[in-house]
């Protein structure tokens, strides 16, 4: 931020009072980080997998570390050592090993050749172990439940493996997928991929127009799609939006449906070109004889692409990151050593294909860890049963939740019933968006001695920016620490690295995490304008952050291009929402920035009110009174309304953005990746906005 310094505890303003400054004096969201940092975490645990590997590195580099920060650094100083050493802790299986780990392909900071001359196969790495402990427990909202053992799941790959290639299905091929969070999704997904065919999606929410979008982009000849599915008690079922789906994807071959209601198998499927059912799809696998010839995994350069991802854009075409084969290193790092997990932990993911949270949870599997796979909702409690019976039924050691839906267990009070048990419940991460203490400080409260840990990362990586470790101190509202061999800095605009002042998070060194490329970005100028074009040399994750100068830990505030202006402050949704988040009238908020024309600019916040409460002048007030105790009084939106409802995508992030263009041109934008596209309505026309500097 120009021209500010830190002080002690606050900020102070620079000489330019043209400026724009932050606030001091105030117990906000920063200045609260500053001041009173809470330790969360500050144990030892011993001979964590993160112990192990330092000291495979100290012994071969004749190194010391005393802490977790000299050896990241030296990760960061070594970068391609460390990634080296990271490729033989996990004895990548191969047919031909590297000539070199890195290669400069050209002057860009993706222009790299990782790992030169290697020859192996991701879904061969994935499914090393091929015995009778159990891989994947599936379930669902209406109570079913199975389980898949290691031996059955490379069984079962292998079958749909030698089906895709009886259909032609070969290297660079894609396979697409519009399906909840199933065994029959992971099957897939590495059965595509062994062939060196690549896999991807739309999220199974998406109704037909959407949907198609994402796959006549990456045209795929082959769709694997499910008949129904819930998620929070609402029925979903994409098998009605396949005949709109297919007439608008040419490319498809064939549409492979998964049955969940055996009514389905009665159903007149003619209208849909190119369908059948699962069991007809599998049976073009087999040999006269009934068997299943052996799986050949295609071996392949560590750059090859495996999966395209789609960012979660709101409006017009979103984003398609290409991930490469050799990603799974990154994600080994992240669940080995920063979450020290092992064969015979749980790892509870509720993600469907369309997350890059669903690719990111598939590695571990390499590890002998288990999946718990819920095609479900956490919050979903209308069974009788919570997200929590489940952690204690499951012995589940590792959880990821996204920010808004720990926002609802908490504010819908959802705790642990008397006898859940969560000994084995170990850590739990939070992100998607920017996390609050308050979400720490529930979570502490379901269980007091699990490890809460902000994750930072992002669907253009694969393997996380963020780190856990866990004989480090780590503190409330903060991300811990950067990854291993990851070079996080924060930026002011002059391209300066800065600690203690807000700016843009940047990553200073390349990773095998990057995309290879942006699906059909034609000399990857959407790649170069959305990532390299306000900093030279490094990867710009458009995100605001600050890194705390006592503690080391980050704090990713929210999207840059989303920061608020107002009465010559700049602040982000994020401390808006901090401020208000405890206050119990409120079921939910989002506060966006209006634009007037003679260039003035100012906040507004809409807010969604629990039941029993109403939008009364005393609770304006109370708000306003609540963000001016809480931040400072520039800070308070000038103004405020109730709304009946707050948007959110498909991946439960509030749409800020869309919010914003609402309010700026009083139109409803075209918008595809939205939960509840009924209630932008709600946003529309009000005198309030409408007078707003003569804006309309």
């Amino acid at each position: 931020m120009p021209g500010s310094t830190l002080s002690e505890n606050i900020y102070e303003n620079g000489e330019n009072n043209n400026s724009l400054k932050v606030s001091s004096g105030k117990n906000g969201l920063i200045e609260t980080l500053v001041s009173k940092p809470i330790v969360i975490w500050n144990k030892k645990v011993p001979d964590t997998e993160m112990d192990k590997f330092k000291r495979v590195i100290e012994e071969k580099y004749n190194q010391h570390f005393g802490s977790y920060w000299e050896f990241h650094k030296w990760s960061v100083d070594n970068y391609i050592d460390c990634w080296e050493e990271i490729w033989h802790y996990f004895g990548v299986i191969g047919s031909k090993s590297y000539d070199q780990v890195l290669v400069k392909t050209g002057k860009g900071f993706l222009d790299n050749d990782w790992f030169s001359g290697a020859r192996f196969n991701y879904a061969e790495n994935i499914l090393r172990i091929r015995d009778s402990r159990v891989a994947l427990v599936c379930a669902d909202e209406d109570g079913n439940e199975e389980t898949v053992t290691f031996a059955e799941m490379f069984e079962e790959v292998k079958l749909y493996a030698s089906a895709l290639r009886s259909l032609g299905v070969k290297k660079n091929d894609r396979v697409g997928c519009f399906m909840s969070n199933r065994k029959e999704a992971i099957f897939a997904m590495l059965a595509t991929t062994s062939i060196g065919a690549i896999w991807g999606g739309p999220l199974p929410y998406y109704a037909a127009r959407a949907a198609s979008n994402v796959l006549s982009t990456m045209e795929p000849k082959v769709l694997f799609t499910v008949d129904e599915h819930s998620d929070n008690g609402v029925k979903f079922y994409p098998i009605d939006n396949l005949e709109d789906i297919v007439n608008n994807t040419p490319s498809l071959e064939k549409v492979v449906i998964v049955h969940t209601n055996d009514k389905t198998l009665s159903r007149d499927i003619s209208n849909i070109r190119n369908s059948c059912f699962l069991e007809e799809f599998l049976e073009c696998g087999k040999t006269p004889d009934g068997t299943t010839p052996d799986i050949v995994f295609e071996q392949l350069p560590f750059n090859h692409p495996i999966v395209i991802n789609f960012t979660s854009g709101t409006t017009g075409l979103p984003k398609a990151p290409l991930h490469s084969a050799g990603t799974f290193l990154a994600e080994l790092r992240d669940f080995a050593f920063h979450l020290n997990l092992k064969s015979g932990d749980t790892i509870y993911t509720c993600y469907p294909v369309g997350w890059t949270l669903w690719d990111t949870m598939i590695p571990p599997l390499a590890l002998g860890v288990k999946l718990y796979l819920h095609a479900g909702c956490p919050h979903y409690t209308e069974k009788g049963a919570n997200v929590w019976d489940i952690f204690s039924r499951h012995k589940v050691t590792f959880a990821f939740i996204v920010t808004c839906i720990v926002d609802r267990l908490e504010k819908e009070n959802i705790m642990p019933k008397p006898g859940t048990n969560l000994d084995c419940l170990k850590v739990i991460g939070i992100g998607g968006s920017p996390v609050k203490r308050q979400n720490f400080e529930y979570l502490r409260k379901v269980k007091s001695d699990v490890f809460v840990g902000s994750m930072y990362g992002a669907t253009e990586v694969f393997g996380a920016f963020s780190g856990f470790e866990f004989n480090t101190p780590s503190y409330g509202g903060e991300i811990q620490a950067p990854a291993l061999a990851v070079d996080i800095k924060c930026y002011d605009e002059n391209g300066q690295s800065v600690v203690g002042e807000r700016g843009e998070l940047v990553v200073a060194t390349p990773t095998p995490s990057f995309p290879v490329f942006l699906w059909k970005d034609i000399d990857n100028r959407r790649m170069n304008d959305t990532y390299f074009s306000k900093y030279e040399g490094v990867w710009s994750q458009n995100d605001e952050c600050w890194i705390n100068p006592k503690t080391h830990g980050i704090v990713v505030i929210g999207r840059s291009d989303d920061t608020l202006k107002q009465h010559g402050e700049r602040f982000g949704s994020g401390d808006i929402y901090f401020a208000i988040h405890q206050m119990e009238e409120l079921q939910d908020y989002i506060c966006v920035g209006q634009d007037g024309t003679d260039g003035d600019t100012r906040a507004v916040l809409f807010v969604k009110l629990k039941k029993g409460h109403t939008f009364t002048p005393q609770l304006k007030k109370k708000i306003a009174d609540t963000i001016d105790r809480e931040l400072w009084v520039d800070y308070v939106p000038e103004v405020i309304l109730e709304t009946p409802d707050i948007p959110y995508n498909l991946n439960n992030k509030r749409m800020e953005s869309v919010v914003r263009r609402i309010i700026s041109t009083n139109q409803i934008p075209d918008t595809m990746n939205i939960k509840n596209p009924g209630c932008l309505q709600y946003f529309c026309n009000l005198p309030e906005l409408l007078n707003y500097k003569g804006n309309y």
